[in-house]
């Protein structure tokens, strides 16, 4: 998988890949809670949300991979666009893995499905 112009060895279709994902986004989500309740400047909050964001990126693809990613810059536009770019391309690999569980069931045909599908069209 491509991030920006780094491969990282990572698949949505790996079970390991994605519980590491899933687990990360979690702990996103809940710190992003716990810094609203804050009273801190905005460019305190700039600063929390942005190393969120890159501790997301090192624990889920690979440690050091925000510097590569960010070169160091707190820019919180940047930080937010490339997280959603990962969440919407993890949303698209998911649709198309139901896909795939959805048009299994002609590839591995049920026996009783058939039959049930059979005598209802002749009655």
């Amino acid at each position: 998988m491509r991030i920006k112009d780094i491969e990282v060895n990572f698949s949505f279709t790996d079970a390991d890949d994605i519980e590491r994902f899933e687990n990360e986004a979690r702990k996103v989500e809940e710190k992003a809670k716990n810094y609203e309740k804050k009273e801190i400047s905005v460019s305190e909050a700039i600063r929390e949300e942005c190393n969120v964001i890159e501790e997301f990126f090192d624990n889920v693809f690979e440690k050091g991979i925000s510097q590569k990613l960010f070169k160091g810059k707190k820019d919180i536009a940047e930080h937010i666009n490339l997280f959603q770019d990962i969440v919407n391309a993890k949303l698209e690999q998911t649709k198309g893995l139901q896909n795939i569980y959805d048009n299994l069931d002609r590839y591995m045909p049920n026996r009783e499905k058939r039959r049930y599908n059979n005598r209802k069209g002749k009655r």
